[in-house]
């Protein structure tokens, strides 16, 4: 019974791993794709701060809106950010420059540096944006045009969006960064109330590794909880002991009913079958007493026995019928000797 827990757990931290895995894959085919349509434009189009300006504003606005990122841009040389965003709507334009301005260096960015420095997305961990004020995630990608960088392309996407996925799965399942906070969790709550203990939780995933129950005190309350890694985060589920102990019992309680009523159902099942299969037993007896009452001059007649199968109990049955014929007619013919000897003996006392 507690493996069967075990396992409704296991499943439950493992749909907010897979949660996480295609929220990942989905955010970074959308960026491959996003890069796709921008370099399907001619590099006349693309190779300038002003070219971009011009020709690609639609392109990521319809983006944003259309799967509800919080920001597109592209990252250029010369530090200046080419964006759609919360600023941009504001100001009811399709693109501003966010450069230096106003302060900023896009160069010096962690998602400009990691995407410039590798040849596949690169994906920065979240944080707190400081132009929506939302947690975000950033996904980049170097484009580069006929051996021409162009610049480093981002999407920023909302923690929200992942938060909401978490809240719609049953179980208490939350997500661990690296600085040991919970960012995403199904009871939003535990985001800020701090219930977990999230070092005590890490530190028994090392312990006992990914998938198997641990014992941990939550807000004072004896928990099961459970721990994997998802890429550079930790996906956990904690649940009141009492809570799992009740499932157990359930669980028993079902089985037990179940037991009782698959006994009784085969009981009833047994009882019509044999019912069924010995019934020729019931009709071989009565055929029986029938040739005995003839033997002891009971009866006059027998009948034989009325099974016509082809089983064993039909074997049986012809094997007495041909007896009871036998019997029937050796019985008659000493019956007609009989009187036929009474005959000759009354005709001789006549003296005929």
């Amino acid at each position: 019974m507690f493996e069967a827990v075990k396992r409704s757990e296991i499943s439950s931290i493992k749909v907010a791993k897979v949660d996480m895995e295609n929220f990942r894959t989905e955010n970074i085919t959308l960026l491959k794709k996003l890069g796709e349509d921008v370099l399907s434009m001619p590099i006349e189009k693309l190779n300038s701060q002003d070219a971009l300006m011009s020709n690609v504003g639609d392109l990521f606005k319809s983006y944003k809106r259309s799967s509800n990122l919080l920001a597109a841009y592209i990252g250029l040389e010369n530090g200046s950010n080419v964006v759609s965003d919360v600023e941009s709507d504001k100001m009811a334009k399709d693109l501003r420059i966010n450069g230096k301005n106003n302060g900023y260096d896009a160069t010096t960015r962690q998602w400009y540096k990691g995407a410039k420095n590798s040849n596949s997305v690169y994906v920065q961990p979240f944080y707190l944006d400081p132009v929506s004020h939302d947690s975000v995630f950033t996904y980049s990608k170097a484009l580069y045009k006929d051996g021409k960088f162009i610049g480093v392309l981002a999407i920023d996407v909302g923690v929200e969006k992942l938060q909401k996925q978490f809240e719609a799965k049953p179980g208490n399942a939350f997500l661990i960064d690296n600085d040991k906070n919970i960012f995403v969790a199904s009871k939003p709550s535990q985001i800020k109330d701090g219930s977990q203990n999230t070092t005590l939780l890490l530190d028994n995933l090392k312990q006992y590794g990914e998938f198997t129950p641990f014992s941990i005190p939550v807000a004072g309350v004896p928990n099961l909880g459970m721990c994997v890694p998802v890429f550079q985060y930790t996906a956990c589920i904690t649940e009141p002991t009492d809570k799992v102990y009740k499932s157990i019992n359930k669980f028993a309680i079902i089985q037990i009913i179940l037991v009782l009523v698959i006994v009784v159902l085969s009981m009833i099942l047994m009882y019509f079958i044999v019912s069924r299969y010995l019934s020729p037993l019931t009709t071989i007896q009565t055929g029986l007493n029938s040739f005995f009452d003839f033997i002891n001059h009971k009866t006059k007649n027998v009948s034989t026995i009325n099974i016509k199968t082809n089983d064993e109990f039909g074997q049986i049955s012809k094997a007495i019928n041909e007896n009871i014929l036998a019997t029937k007619q050796g019985l008659e013919q000493d019956n007609q000797a009989v009187k036929e000897s009474v005959s000759t003996v009354q005709t001789v006392e006549r003296g005929d």
